[in-house]
């Protein structure tokens, strides 16, 4: 039962959970995030390509571990930040990342714990588990885009950048809000709009293992960093993945670094300001 998972961890949730929900002092959104829409775009009747069911296939599988446990301790200084650029062989190998659980405690402790109760802490580390298992894409990356959109907090509002972006992983159109009436099935529907699509557009799953409404951009070789890039920008300059075109330039060497233990720092952190990327302060 995904209900179990959330026994090893809830002494810490309880240390962590605040008495109700914060009302959030900040959209958790930065402009040019969310998922954008794809050049090329074929008319939604026409589809039923992504959502519930969705799942990775071929080259994508290499970059997916289910395990909780396996991988690195991430780094040492939390507020470490690479400048990573070009081309995917530029940026860090899977070995390089985290192992969840020390990855989902950090993120805890520094930003989940700020907006969220400790039931919705809970609630979305069964979701995040779920919907790695059903898509067969990585937990960890889950996690690191729903940090990099909402710094993990349910409660996010909608933004619009050309198309509307709800939830937790700003997903396309289609894609819902927390809902306090039902908090399980809420969290769960935002991890999966955002891994598996929605009705209306791809999540992850799609521009990882492409499909027609992907495929346009060029071969992303199951790459999540090329898939990333992507889901953020609609297209992807193989070039350099640090390219946004017009969405954030950072995005994916954001992602490459909450993967290593990055908290998120970036106004406050000279060496993620000494990449240059452009700031919202």
């Amino acid at each position: 039962m995904l209900y179990q998972n959330i026994l090893a961890i809830a002494p810490l949730l309880a240390a962590l959970a605040v008495a109700s929900p914060v009302t959030p002092a900040f959209p958790g959104t930065h402009p040019g995030q969310g998922a954008k829409v794809p050049i090329g775009f074929p008319k939604i009747e026409s589809r039923a390509l992504s959502g519930i069911g969705s799942q990775v296939s071929g080259d994508g599988l290499k970059w997916y571990q289910p395990s909780l446990t396996l991988g690195g301790p991430g780094y040492a200084d939390k507020n470490n930040y690479v400048c990573y650029r070009g081309i995917k062989e530029n940026f860090p190998s899977f070995d390089k990342w985290m192992n969840f659980h020390d990855m989902f405690e950090l993120n805890q402790k520094t930003s989940m714990v700020v907006n969220d109760s400790g039931e919705e802490q809970g609630s979305l580390y069964n979701a995040i588990l779920q919907v790695a298992k059903e898509a067969l894409v990585d937990p960890r990356l889950i996690l690191a885009v729903i940090m990099q959109e909402s710094t993990g907090n349910i409660h996010v509002g909608c933004t619009n950048n050309g198309i509307q972006n709800c939830g937790i992983m700003q997903a396309f159109t289609g894609s819902v809000s927390f809902n306090p009436n039902d908090r399980d099935g809420s969290i769960l529907q935002m991890v999966r709009d955002g891994t598996q699509g929605t009705s209306v557009g791809p999540g992850y799953v799609q521009w990882i293992t492409q499909n027609s409404q992907t495929s346009y951009a060029g071969a992303t070789q199951g790459n999540p960093y090329q898939a990333a890039r992507g889901y953020n920008s609609g297209s992807i300059n193989f070039s350099n993945l640090s390219d946004g075109k017009g969405a954030t330039e950072a995005y994916v060497s954001d992602l490459a670094n909450r993967l290593q233990g990055w908290t998120g720092n970036t106004c406050g952190n000279a060496k993620w300001l000494a990449c240059g990327f452009k700031a919202f302060c």
